[in-house]
């Protein structure tokens, strides 16, 4: 297996992971959250999770691979929201809940360099000719 393939399969597995955790969290409670954005931005998340991460192992190309990038960074620029000014009406604190937050926020930063690995221009080794 070449490298992309198994960085492709890498990737997919974190963006998974994410997903497991965000449908967990909407089980655990976030769907009966008052706001009822924050729980259907949970499950969406979820849903998108799979899709991507099934594109990418799938689909050849940089289109799922931007999905991905596009996922990942909307969902720790949600992460930092809710860390500060709020979203929906939502704020949390540290690594609450733990330990989701904590494997959340991993798995999506791995995720967006492996991507940004994958998405960055190949340089092709030149040899000179004497």
């Amino acid at each position: 297996m070449d490298r992309a393939r198994l960085l492709r399969f890498a990737v997919a597995a974190l963006i998974l992971v994410g997903g497991v955790v965000h449908l967990k969290l909407y089980n655990d409670g976030y769907k009966d959250f008052p706001n009822d954005n924050l729980g259907r931005s949970f499950l969406m998340n979820a849903a998108a999770s799979v899709i991507i991460a099934v594109a990418v192992v799938v689909i050849p190309g940089v289109l799922p691979l931007l999905a991905g990038l596009a996922l990942v960074d909307g969902t720790l620029l949600a992460f930092g929201l809710s860390r500060g000014p709020g979203i929906f009406g939502f704020t949390e604190t540290g690594w609450n809940p733990s330990p989701e937050a904590a494997i959340a926020l991993i798995c999506e930063i791995a995720a967006a360099v492996i991507l940004l690995l994958l998405l960055a221009p190949r340089r092709e080794s030149r040899t000179a000719t004497a």
